[in-house]
């Protein structure tokens, strides 16, 4: 399940300039998951399922566009994903925390 983020350009500004800092620490083969538009997963399944339930109660409990977000940092992450196996291993690398530190 996937909610998308509005808008867009602040977190995709965010996103290109630390997957640039990563490539030119790591080369440019460090960031090999291609990009999609900005959003945030709210879960994953392994097999067909219904999310008609979850998907109105998040919207009646707000409005997805009008949520605001703040980033205080950002988490670097080694996925990997499992498709025989139906997993995703999420390992946690550094932690680069954001904004002027006061």
């Amino acid at each position: 399940m996937i909610a998308d983020v509005h808008p867009d350009e602040p977190l995709n500004d965010l996103h290109t300039t630390v997957r640039a800092a990563i490539q030119t620490v790591r080369g440019p083969n460090a960031t090999g998951y291609p990009t999609k538009v900005p959003h945030l997963t709210l879960g994953y399944a392994a097999e067909e399922c219904d999310s008609d339930q979850v998907q109105r109660k998040l919207r009646n409990g707000v409005r997805p566009g009008h949520a605001p977000m703040r980033v205080d940092a950002v988490h670097l992450m080694d996925v990997t994903a499992d498709a025989q196996a139906k997993t995703i291993t999420w390992d946690h690398v550094a932690t680069i925390p954001l904004g002027t530190g006061s």
